[in-house]
């Protein structure tokens, strides 16, 4: 059974089983790029913060501060277990990126990766959502 793309956020009285958790991907996770591999269903949100295009790859900085912008992503329900191998994919133990706990603009507790470095010289101001230009899948 393949992941299921909603067009909104699942009723509140659709508390996840053990063992799932909640991922905002804006990145090369999300639906339409390299989702996780035990992504069961995803939905369009926002969070507060900057988003910055670094060519290949995406930079979240200033999660969940109150008075920042807010960016496009999903939120995706996954497995707990996965988690470990996220974080080895963005690199985490190297520091590049960092994973925190924010809310979503309709009210989700999710699991989100910050960028964890200085941005880099040239990177594009901030964006609304990544892949620049968007996809036939953005929210």
């Amino acid at each position: 059974m393949g992941a299921i793309l909603l067009t909104s956020d699942p009723s509140p009285a659709d508390p996840l089983p053990p063992g799932r958790c909640l991922l905002f991907a804006y990145g090369q996770l999300q639906p339409h790029c390299r989702p996780p591999r035990t992504l069961r269903r995803a939905w369009p949100d926002r969070v507060r913060g900057q988003l910055y295009d670094l060519g290949p790859y995406p930079a979240a900085v200033g999660t969940g501060a109150p008075d920042a912008p807010t960016f496009s992503g999903y939120v995706l329900d996954i497995a707990t277990s996965e988690l470990t191998e996220l974080d080895q994919y963005e690199g985490v133990a190297e520091g590049r990126y960092r994973r925190v706990r924010v809310h979503t603009e309709s009210g989700s507790e999710v699991w989100l990766y910050e960028y964890a470095r200085p941005l880099p010289a040239g990177s594009l101001p901030t964006i609304e959502a990544w892949p620049v230009g968007g996809s036939d899948m953005s929210p």
